[in-house]
């Protein structure tokens, strides 16, 4: 099911690229019981078109908890130079986005969803560059939805760049943003 429910955006981008609309379709024809695979199904082998632009993302298990990355991909290490594995993806937002980020992703493990957005990556060493992010959650081995498989692939956009306050990258908020509907229906968004 791809059905685009877009929010007020600033962005001229209006349209899911080709990869991302595939990397969808790879999820949907992932084994599952219920609306969610597990990540036990997931086999990196049958990925290998998407796989240097992944990442994983485990879910915080209480509120206000980090959002630690799993995974990322070859090209995602690249463009930030740096190894991120294991660290918190908030720590890289503003704190005026935080509580939005979390209210997202509370959603995504609740109201079984994607999630599709663009927003602009900002490196330490002065350069910028906007992606394209398509998400979709994954069922752990305890059979929660807790976590969250993305493919991150550049824009190409011109962005101006920002000072990233001492760490390796700052992500801004989306520009761009919608829900995608997995079979439950559409989240009530924003949150009340």
């Amino acid at each position: 099911m791809n059905i685009l429910v877009p929010q007020e955006s600033a962005s001229p981008i209006s349209e899911r690229s080709e990869l991302s609309l595939a990397f969808e379709a790879f999820w949907h024809a992932q084994p599952k019981a219920g609306l969610v695979p597990s990540r036990s199904e997931f086999r990196p082998e049958r990925a290998t078109r998407f796989l240097k632009n992944l990442i994983l993302l485990k879910a915080p298990d209480e509120i206000g908890g980090p959002l630690i990355i799993r995974l990322a991909g070859s090209a995602i290490q690249f463009r930030i130079q740096r190894d991120v594995t294991g660290h918190d993806v908030l720590e890289y937002l503003s704190p005026l986005h935080r509580d939005g980020a979390r209210q997202s992703l509370s959603l995504l493990q609740s109201h079984p969803c994607g999630l599709w957005q663009v927003m602009a990556f900002h490196y330490e060493r002065g350069f910028s560059q906007k992606f394209e992010m398509t998400a979709f959650p994954l069922r752990d081995a305890e059979g929660n939805p807790s976590l969250l498989l993305g493919l991150v692939i550049p824009i190409e956009e011109p962005v101006m760049a920002q000072p990233v306050q001492g760490k390796a990258m700052l992500i801004d908020t989306a520009s761009a943003f919608c829900w995608l509907d997995i079979g439950a229906g559409l989240p009530d968004w924003p949150a009340k």
